[in-house]
């Protein structure tokens, strides 16, 4: 069992915990064919965890084991998620590694064990490191985070699904994050604003409603099955209140600092500099085989190499790999119909006045 020891609101990383570094993206490394085709430079991303630690505290454990200490401590994985790179071409084309280190960036000024400060679940780190600089852009580790560390990360200037920066389509007129709120309460408010003024549009809401009620038992349910450690739908955040499930309540109507819409920035976003293709790299490594493509089997739906947001973009939400998931993996069933009603309640701004 995991032991909780806060330093300044944030948990405490250490060999005991389960803090995670997950998919730092990108780390570019050169990777095959060989020449005269190759080697092809390849963003990756890398996952670390903190049963892993190294050169931890000696004389102040939590729960028996070594805390991670500033400038000193790193997680060593032996997978990192870069291993389809070779040396022999190069590795990392920042720090010429493969599997290499991950250490912290930032750390608790006001807390130390034995003379050093102490580094937290949702203190920055970078990956891939052959020495103290790395080859992955800085970005915290994140834990166990609950609504109420999502809405402070987010009121602190960081999206609490990445961990990095806000992303443009999180941020209202101002510059501050939209109001960070539960997958039901933002599908509810929504529907509650729908046009009622005729009997197509009272049907209308129904169906709303309906998929929705829908959508969240069949999640509750997947969510009692994979703790159970039963096979379930992947298209499903582990918890309603973790930080990738959380939902940013974007008004209709609202424009980003560029003038296209929430979802359009987010869109664009993945679908540029290598985003999309990192994660569906991420999701191959996860599963060990590749990500199939063309048609899909049902008729109308989407092509098996499509991208499914878990938290949508018109809700804010990141394109870290944690919260997509490809059609390949969600082909029928109860997983299908999950997404199918989120795609009827994705369209619930055009019913609003």
């Amino acid at each position: 069992m995991t032991k909780n020891v806060f330093a300044e609101k944030w948990e405490i990383a250490g060999k005991n915990g389960m803090n995670k570094s997950i998919a730092r993206f990108p780390d570019v490394c050169l990777s095959p064919p060989s020449p005269p085709a190759g080697p092809i430079p390849i963003p990756y991303p890398d996952t670390s965890f903190s049963n892993n630690l190294k050169e931890g505290s000696e004389t102040v454990l939590i729960g028996g084991k070594p805390a991670a200490l500033a400038q000193k401590s790193y997680y060593k994985e032996p997978m990192l998620g870069n291993e389809a790179a070779t040396r022999a071409f190069g590795s990392s084309v920042v720090t010429h590694q493969i599997t290499g280190k991950t250490y912290f960036q930032a750390w608790c000024m006001s807390v130390k064990f034995e003379g050093k400060n102490v580094c937290r679940h949702f203190d920055i780190t970078t990956s891939n490191h052959a020495s103290y600089v790395g080859a992955t852009p800085p970005a915290p580790p994140l834990e166990s985070l609950n609504a109420k560390e999502a809405k402070a990360a987010a009121k602190a200037g960081n999206c609490p699904c990445c961990g990095g920066p806000l992303h443009e389509w999180q941020k209202d007129p101002s510059g501050k994050a939209y109001p960070v709120v539960k997958e039901k309460t933002f599908w509810t408010n929504k529907i509650k604003k729908m046009r009622t003024g005729n009997a197509k549009q009272i049907a209308n809401k129904a169906l709303y409603e309906a998929s929705l009620k829908r959508m969240l038992q069949l999640k509750a349910k997947h969510r009692r099955l994979r703790k159970a450690g039963k096979p379930a739908c992947p298209n499903t955040h582990d918890n309603d209140n973790q930080g990738c499930a959380m939902y940013f309540d974007i008004p209709k109507g609202a424009t980003t600092s560029a003038g296209d819409t929430p979802a359009q920035n987010a869109k664009a976003a993945f679908e540029a500099t290598g985003v999309k293709d990192g994660c569906i790299l991420a999701w191959e490594v996860g599963k060990g085989s590749p990500i199939r493509r063309g048609p899909n089997a049902i008729a109308g739906k989407k092509s098996y190499h499509s991208l499914n947001h878990l938290t949508p973009h018109m809700a804010g939400g990141c394109n870290e790999p944690s919260n997509v998931c490809p059609q390949d993996l969600m082909d029928t069933g109860e997983c299908q119909e999950i997404e199918d009603a989120q795609t009827i309640l994705e369209n619930v701004n055009d019913c609003i006045p």
